[in-house]
């Protein structure tokens, strides 16, 4: 039997903790635990490691938090929201909580945007909130510089904010999009330490908008408690952003191998997969579930979405970023039913 600390877990694209041990023991300091939180500290960090003035973003529990706050207080009961599917779970869920009315636009995994069908939605439907998530998850794919001109065009005539979440923006190849959303009006993005930073246990995240879009944060501040984020996880963040900036490229890099590696191991076993700018790499497999009840048995887990119409077949799998992990995974793809 395997044991808990055995399992190698692949299936929630959690990163590696880039927190030495002596780092986590001044998050969790006698200090830290018994002050209120100050995420003004942290805001006051993002706006000087972001180059940008500390009215246009907030810190929030996890990009989670920020997405939350940007449902209920931008779009809210009766309201519209459009994104694709399938997508981050999150997005209807927060649209359920909100009480809008959720508009799914099908992508399947692997293919191009659909640019023109969510334009011509936009239009039709007049959602007060359109999310894209690039690179997107469960796929992985960088929204193109075009389709991103076209959506926050068609978002300013039709007065739709435009939530752009980028927490895995750090593993892609082109990062740019991040300035262009704010030199864009009416976008909003979101993104997170839980990723590259490996802080998802912390829930540690952001939101931010251009010059134009302060008012935005504001009404995002005014959507959430005083007190969302605890203090370790403002001092997590906080040392994450000043001290870890070295190791945390050498984790991408190796992310960026790793998933260069896994995606040709899947394509010789017989699967459909394409190139990822994210932390995991995507494939529509034969038995998606014999495939992933077998690396179960070898200790291993991956993400699937039993029920799902829009996701048969598919399975996500997060490269680990640590070489033991890595040939292990490797190993067991080797031998692996339910590939062809």
């Amino acid at each position: 039997m395997i044991v808990q600390s055995e399992w190698l877990k692949l299936d929630a694209n959690e990163g590696r903790c880039l927190l030495s041990p002596s780092q986590l023991a001044r998050v969790l300091s006698p200090e830290v635990a018994r002050r209120y939180p100050q995420a003004e500290l942290l805001e006051r960090d993002l706006a000087a490691s972001f180059n940008l003035p500390m009215e246009q973003l907030i810190a929030t529990a996890g990009a989670d938090d920020a997405i939350e706050r940007a449902f209920r207080i931008l779009a809210g009961t009766g309201s519209k929201v459009l994104t694709t599917v399938p997508g981050f779970v999150e997005f209807l869920d927060a649209a359920v909580r909100a009480k809008a009315d959720f508009i799914g636009i099908k992508k399947r995994p692997g293919s191009g945007l659909p640019t023109q069908e969510i334009c011509e939605t936009i239009r039709r439907d007049k959602p007060s909130l359109v999310i894209i998530a690039s690179p997107d998850n469960p796929d992985g794919t960088l929204l193109s510089t075009e389709d991103f001109e076209l959506i926050s065009n068609t978002c300013q005539a039709e007065k739709a904010i435009f939530l752009l979440d980028l927490t895995y923006l750090d593993f892609a190849d082109d990062t740019s999009i991040l300035a262009r959303g704010l030199a864009t009006p009416g976008v909003l993005i979101t993104g997170s330490f839980s990723k590259s930073r490996g802080l998802a246990g912390f829930r540690a995240g952001w939101a931010m908008a251009g010059s134009e879009g302060a008012s935005i944060i504001g009404l995002l501040r005014e959507a959430g408690p005083p007190f969302s984020l605890s203090s370790p996880a403002i001092e997590a963040a906080r040392i994450a952003l000043a001290e870890t900036d070295a190791a945390q490229a050498v984790f991408v890099q190796r992310i960026k191998k790793e998933r260069v590696e896994l995606r040709q191991a899947l394509r010789a076993a017989g699967a459909e997969t394409w190139a990822s700018q994210a932390n995991f790499v995507s494939a529509f497999v034969a038995d998606n579930e014999a495939f992933s009840l077998d690396l179960r048995k070898k200790g291993i887990l991956i993400r699937r979405w039993p029920g799902n119409p829009d996701t048969e077949g598919l399975v996500r799998i997060t490269c680990p970023g640590e070489e033991q992990a890595f040939d292990r995974l490797m190993a067991a793809l080797r031998s692996a039913e339910g590939i062809r």
